[in-house]
Parts: C-alpha cells; sequence; structure tokens
C-alpha cells in the first residue's frame, strides 16, 4: 500500500529543533547536546527577515534571522552562570553588488533589542577580522552592515509542550513554551545599493525549563530534546486524528548505507471513514556509483523487528520486478541480494512529547514517542561485495506520533510550534 506521509524520526511534524545554546555554559554535555543534572531556565527571542524576488534586479535577496538566547544555569555541581549570545544569519544573493553565499556571526552584546510579539530593532555591523561565527558557518562577505525593524502585528499562535526524556541513569523534564506573531518589517543592509521591499517577517518567543538528573552517557542521543525551534506547519490538513507509527534499522557501512523501515499511517478525518497505508522499505545507497535506490519489500523477501528495539533483519533478493518505493522509482540496475542483521547495543534512549497548539479557534493536541539504541550490524550486500561486511555506525529506531486536530487554521496565523 502507497505511503502517504511520514514523520522524521527525531524531530516531530510540529517542533524543528534550532534552539542555539551559549557555548560559556559550564554545564553542558560535550557531543549529544544533553545538560548536565541541575535546573536550567533558557529563553529565547527570535525574529526573521526576508526579502525575495522584487521587480527592481539592482537589489539581492536577503534573509535576516535573528536568535537571541540568554541561558541560567543551576547545575548540581559546579557554579550557577548566566549567559546570552545574539546569533544571527544572514543569506544574499544577486543584485548589481553580484553576491551570493551566507552565514552566521555573533553580534555584539547591545546591537539586539526584543520586545517579545511587539517588536525588536537590530543594528548590527559584521567584520570579518573580529566578529565571531556560529553554527560553523563561516560569512563570505567583507564588512557589511544590517539594520532592521520589526514591529507585531498581534495574529500570533502558541504551543506548549512537555518532554520527558530518559537514557540509562539519566533522565530529563523539559517545559518549552512557543509563540510567535507575523510581523511588519523595514530594513537596510549595505550589501544591497537601495532600500529593500519587505516579503515577509516574524517575531518569536520561546522559554524553556529544564529539569535534569543522573550522569548521561556519550552514547545516549539527545533525540532532539530542547528543540523549541521557529515556527512549523500543523501537519495534516484538516481535522479529526491521525496517528503515525515506524520502525527503522540504519546502517552506514563501507562504500555506501542501508535501511530497513516499516511504516502505518491510521487517518480518522472528521467525517470520513478512517483509513490505513503503509509498507516495508530497503533503502540502498552506493557512494561509489552516486545512485540511490529504494525497494517496497513483498514476499518471498522477508524482514523482521525484534521487540523494544533489540533488533532486526532482512534477507531480500532485488531485480528490476521488485516494486520501487512511493516517492520514485530506481531506473535500471543489476539485480543483487540483501542479507542484514542489526543486534542493539544500547543504550536506549526514549522521549515522550505533549504538544498543545492554538491559533483562534484552532487547536491542535499532538503526542510524540521516539526511542533509539544503538546497534551493530553485518551482512552481505553484493552491490557492494560478496563477502561480509559490517556497519562503521548503526541503529535502530521507532516512532509513534498521535495528532488530534480541531477547527481551521487562520490564514493570517502565525503558528509557532
Amino acid at each position: 500500500m502507497q505511503l502517504i506521509k511520514r514523520l522524521p524520526l527525531v524531530v516531530p511534524a510540529a517542533v524543528i529543533a534550532q534552539l542555539i545554546f551559549a557555548p560559556t555554559a559550564a554545564a553542558f554535555l560535550p557531543g549529544n547536546g544533553l545538560l548536565a543534572a541541575g535546573n536550567y531556565h533558557i529563553t529565547t527571542q527570535t525574529a526573521d527577515y526576508f526579502s525575495c524576488c522584487g521587480t527592481d534586479t539592482s537589489l539581492p535577496n536577503v534573509s535576516v534571522d535573528v536568535t537571541d538566547t540568554t541561558t541560567v544555569a543551576n547545575p548540581l555541581v559546579g557554579p550557577s552562570t548566566v549567559s546570552h549570545e545574539t546569533d544571527v544569519e544572514i543569506f544574499a544573493c544577486g543584485g548589481s553588488l553580484l553576491i551570493c553565499g551566507g552565514g552566521c556571526f555573533v553580534a555584539g552584546a547591545t546591537d539586539f533589542t526584543g520586545s517579545g510579539l511587539s517588536s525588536a530593532v537590530l543594528n548590527t555591523a559584521f567584520d570579518p577580522a573580529t566578529s565571531p561565527t556560529c553554527q560553523d558557518r563561516p560569512v563570505p562577505f567583507d564588512a557589511f552592515t544590517v539594520n532592521v525593524n520589526w514591529s507585531g502585528t498581534g495574529a500570533g499562535g502558541s504551543s506548549r509542550q512537555t518532554s520527558t526524556y530518559s537514557c540509562a541513569p539519566y533522565a530529563a523534564e523539559v517545559q518549552t513554551l512557543n509563540s510567535g506573531t507575523n510581523a511588519t518589517a523595514s530594513a537596510s543592509v549595505s550589501l544591497a545599493a537601495g532600500a529593500l521591499p519587505t516579503d515577509s517577517a516574524r517575531l518569536g518567543t520561546i522559554d524553556q525549563r529544564w529539569q535534569a538528573q543522573g550522569v548521561a552517557q556519550d552514547a545516549c542521543s539527545s533525540l532532539g530534546l530542547g528543540g523549541g525551534g521557529k515556527g512549523a506547519g500543523p501537519g495534516p490538513r484538516g481535522t479529526g486524528g491521525f496517528e503515525f507509527i515506524s520502525q527503522t534499522a540504519n546502517a552506514s557501512i563501507p562504500g555506501g548505507f542501508v535501511s530497513l523501515g516499516t511504516f502505518s499511517n491510521v487517518f480518522r478525518p472528521t467525517g470520513t471513514p478512517p483509513s490505513t497505508a503503509g509498507d516495508t522499505e530497503l533503502a540502498i545507497r552506493n557512494f561509489s556509483t552516486f545512485t540511490f535506490l529504494c525497494f517496497v519489500l513483498q514476499p518471498p523477501n522477508t524482514f523482521s523487528f525484534g521487540s523494544g528495539l533489540s533488533g532486526a533483519s532482512v534477507h531480500a533478493v532485488i531485480d528490476q520486478d521488485t516494486p520501487a518505493c512511493p516517492q520514485g522509482g530506481n531506473g535500471f540496475f543489476e539485480p543483487f541480494t540483501v542479507d542484514f542483521t542489526w543486534t542493539a547495543t544500547g543504550p536506549l534512549a526514549s522521549i515522550r512529547n505533549i504538544t498543545a497548539s492554538g491559533c483562534g479557534t484552532f487547536k491542535q493536541q499532538q503526542l510524540n514517542t521516539d526511542a533509539t539504541n544503538p546497534a551493530g550490524a553485518s551482512g552481505t550486500v553484493s552491490m557492494f561485495s560478496s563477502d561480509p561486511i559490517s556497519a562503521t555506525d548503526a541503529s535502530l529506531n521507532s516512532s509513534d506520533h498521535h495528532i488530534q486536530i480541531e477547527g481551521t487554521k487562520p490564514q493570517s496565523c502565525s503558528l509557532s510550534t
């Protein structure tokens, strides 16, 4: 049966994780981004500006995204700290100056002021010799200035999420409140030789409180814990209940990767009989030939997933008669066989998110449960070699997302979830 919609494992449909943590906070753990035991309060103001595609070809397309974050950290071990950082992500392409590129830099401590969803002002200058970069994204331009003024329109939306995370002896609960609104804006950027028209603008706020205990192992995946980023869509269109369930097993192997996934989607739209769609898919990427192949597994090909993300296996003979995945065809390829097994190595990490979003009379309730388990994997994929191969990185994953939607989202509403 054709797969109608999938949600990514780590990032729920209503949450795009882009929260930027200040690098000076001593309580942050390396690698997986989980916070050490203690209490934390993280507040973020966002302001986005976009100018595109006007009739004046002397002006470039420009986007400016500001993330202003203050972190109050009270770790169980070590001193309490307060840190602040303003990151400015800029992209500019075209215009009479013949530029195209983008990056991220840290603005001065007083270059940005924000008043929640009502207004914000950015007056900053970038100097490649003195301005620190952020997100490992250097800015490819010479020195320039940026000035943007935002004014909120008031037609905003909000969401409240509770995340409960566990991995081995570590546990955390995170309460996140997101709010956002569309805005009017005016901007001048010295990369543009003239006044810029405004196509879209937005203001947002994020208020996040952590309570963490225990010590996280380096192998624990964060599963997006702490995400509280910028607005995402409301998921499926229409009202009713929707459920998206998946199990996947992934393995990076020399020269490519192997992925096995089974998907099941249940739709219960208001006033319409329920329906179910799903399939099991095998995806193969070969880096040496720059090919990506994806197949729907049907008998006599076999697969299995162990309970509790304990393991998985696939035994398949793939030829031109094997159905392609719904998202596209595979073209010509030589027949090959896959005989691969995954065995969990731990630790198992899981997260449960409960999110309530709203904008006017529009309401959305979402319950997401996601888990991942590191694994060892080995077997044969004749496309690569007739000899047994072992994975360099492998994992077992599961996802169960329930969504309940009531009302219609107004076109003017900016939902920050």
